[in-house]
């Protein structure tokens, strides 16, 4: 019998490659999207291989309805949740329009949360709920303060989550990616660009904004994720936490070898945040 796996976000990045590689294993895909026209494109992808639900999951009140929407299209049971759905959004917090703040947190944890919460009673024993947090859940740079906070939930929300469900036999795992080729963080800079320029935060956001996007070059491939994603759904024993990222000496362990201090002047002379 086919495994049944739901997979949030999946109009593009990760939710859309990960769609792409369970349909090919095997697996009984469902996936949300907010757009029609991201569900006109999945429908002309996959036809019948992929059921969609399009809706916005921002509004918890269409969260309530999504039992009643799965089981109208045939969905009873699922094996698999992939909370992927998020939103990244750099700026410097004192200048940081509160509407985006709660965005952010309304898309990348109570959004999570919610799903999480209604769709429990469908997840099948051993199965697996797979929350996708970030680099950034443990380590946070300048000007990623919100985005950061929101992933820093997640991570406390799955530790907490992944020990309460043991009761139920369904298992809690993060993947937290680095750097991957998706277009998340390039929607997010062609928003805010030039927003800031009057601000003491000018030259600091814009030497920020070009190192972001140099990363792009040392970026992993987005199917790395997913591939990361497969196995934590095959494995019988899977990882607490996966983390897929690139240059990993300079991006994960160096910052955790140095003194806090240090690398957060090392960080701030980089950037030009050093008071003058």
């Amino acid at each position: 019998m086919q495994k049944t796996v739901l997979i949030t976000g999946a109009s593009s990045g990760i939710g859309a490659d990960s769609a792409r590689l369970l349909i090919a294993e095997g697996f009984n895909v469902v996936v949300t999207v907010r757009k029609s026209e991201d569900e006109a494109a999945l429908v002309k992808q996959y036809k019948e291989k992929i059921k969609i639900v399009k809706i916005d999951l921002t509004q918890f009140s269409e969260i309530e309805k999504l039992p009643q929407i799965l089981g109208d299209l045939g969905v009873n049971q699922i094996y698999g949740l992939i909370n992927n759905a998020g939103v990244a959004l750099a700026a410097p917090f004192l200048h940081q329009p509160f509407s985006e703040i709660q965005q952010i947190f309304n898309v990348n944890v109570l959004g999570v949360m919610k799903v999480t919460q209604v769709l429990i009673p469908m997840i099948e024993k051993n199965g697996r709920i797979i929350n996708i947090s970030s680099v950034a859940g443990k380590s946070a740079a300048p000007f990623l303060a919100i985005y950061a906070a929101s992933k820093h939930a997640i991570e406390g929300f799955s530790e907490a989550l992944r020990k309460e469900l043991i009761l139920l036999g369904i298992k809690v795992i993060i993947v937290a990616p680095g750097s991957i080729k998706t277009p998340i963080w390039q929607k997010g800079f062609t928003e805010i660009k030039d927003a800031y320029n009057q601000t003491a935060f000018a030259k600091p956001f814009s030497l920020f904004m070009k190192f972001a996007q140099s990363e792009v070059s040392h970026a992993l491939e987005v199917s790395e994720v997913s591939s990361v994603i497969l196995e934590a759904l095959n494995s019988e024993n899977p990882k607490l936490r996966y983390a897929p990222i690139p240059r990993k000496l300079m991006n994960w362990y160096f910052p955790k070898l140095i003194p806090a201090k240090l690398y957060d002047y090392l960080t701030a002379k980089t950037l030009g945040l050093l008071p003058k």
